[in-house]
């Protein structure tokens, strides 16, 4: 009933939301053992921090060019798929591998780093082409921010469930838990494979039109909105978790799991909001709404009561502007070059986050303050500025259907 209503292919959500789940696990696996198997081969944890770091700054150019390899992929042979089981296989066999590794001492010592930054860049191969399969998962971009919300709510979930999951996989020991990661992560896209098309969709190339010019205007959007999106969230976040990050809220709940708690709860009631008014420029007065909540918390904090309002406002807002980053680039980008736009937006959001945390971490308050607030502003900026041709596609489809009336 709600995929004829919505014309969502909501099996396919699922499978890439499970795909997500498999992400994210994989990463807390590793990141929780990372320091133990170098450990074991004499390196130390800080030559483990700038492992972590060196796999980022790879990421940053490894993320565009396998989601321009898929949309080539895409253009020629009508599928994003083979691309996708490559990185997938890849990433599945070298992660089983660095616990086996970890247990040997060979004499090249630095055969083992070298395997751990091989497998983050086997993880960045499939991340792009499987988020681009969400622009036809849905009839079109109209609904893409209710498909996205089960992502957003999936997210949510883990970030509740991942100090919970931590100590498990510890307490499982580390050939245990990387085995569970590539079996989830096998098993979510092999289901992923089983909901898409048997038969290329897309026409060959002889047949196929011209692809468009490189993007350089929705190229430059993309990046900025990174940049606005990363530093602007996360320096809003830390506001909040200053103030009762670490209140315990019952249940084992810390104040930041209850934030993450929150907007899991109200991830796709939010979807269903946007969908509803998406004649509304939505994603602007989320970041309007998110430049007001950082200014009350800076300059006259709610008590009690107020922060229930001001969290619940903040979880629309936040909600609405995950839902809408991927609908935002691929507005921004045409549909050929979808997957570059994804690429630039994962890779740079992580230089991003790395620079926030290890280069700006020193940063005086009151000027990482003013940073937050100007990156929130300039995310308000870009959401106001038209989507070009693909707007008028967007508006188009939504005078043929209305899904929810």
């Amino acid at each position: 009933m709600e995929r004829q209503r919505t014309g969502i292919l909501w099996q396919r959500v699922m499978a890439i939301a499970a795909v997500q789940v498999a992400i994210t696990l994989m990463w807390i696996v590793y990141r929780a053992y990372l320091g133990q198997l170098l450990g074991g081969w004499g390196f130390s944890e800080a030559f483990t921090a700038q492992i972590l770091m060196i796999e980022v700054v790879l990421a940053l150019a490894m993320e565009p060019i396998f989601g321009v390899l898929s949309d080539r992929q895409q253009r020629f042979l009508g599928s994003r798929l083979p691309l996708i089981v490559l990185g997938v296989i890849l990433s599945a066999v070298i992660f089983i591998g660095l616990p086996v590794l970890g247990l040997w001492q060979l004499s090249w010592r630095w055969l083992l780093p070298t395997v751990a930054i091989a497998w983050a860049l086997a993880m960045t191969i499939f991340r792009a082409p499987i988020y681009v399969l969400l622009l036809k998962s849905t009839p079109n971009q109209a609904e893409l921010p209710l498909a996205l919300s089960v992502l957003t709510m999936v997210i949510g979930v883990m970030g509740v469930l991942r100090p919970t999951l931590q100590n498990l996989l510890l307490a499982w020991g580390p050939l245990p838990a990387f085995m569970a990661g590539s079996v989830t992560l096998v098993a979510a896209s092999f289901c992923l494979g089983l909901c898409l098309p048997q038969q290329p969709t897309a026409p060959v190339t002889e047949r196929s039109s011209p692809p468009n010019a490189f993007p350089g205007g929705g190229f430059s959007k993309t990046i900025a909105m990174a940049i606005a999106i990363t530093w602007g969230g996360s320096l809003l976040l830390s506001q909040w978790l200053q103030r009762f990050g670490t209140i315990a809220l019952g249940g084992g709940l810390t104040g930041a799991m209850g934030l993450n708690l929150l907007l899991a709860l109200l991830a796709i009631p939010v979807g269903w909001l946007t969908l509803r008014w998406r004649r509304y420029p939505l994603l602007a007065i989320a970041f309007g709404w998110l430049t007001v909540i950082f200014l009350v918390l800076l300059g006259a904090p709610p008590q009690d009561a107020g922060y229930v309002v001001v969290a619940c406002l903040w979880a629309w807002a936040f909600g609405t502007v995950r839902n809408g980053t991927l609908p935002y680039i691929f507005s921004t980008m045409p549909e050929d070059w979808a997957g570059l736009g994804v690429g630039v937006f994962f890779g740079v959001a992580g230089v991003a986050d790395l620079a926030l945390s290890q280069w700006l971490s020193g940063t005086v308050l009151p000027v990482r303050n003013l940073i937050g607030l100007v990156c929130l502003l300039i995310g308000l900026g870009l959401a106001l500025m038209p989507g070009q041709e693909n707007q008028a596609q967007i508006l188009s489809s939504d005078e043929v259907q209305e899904p929810l009336k």
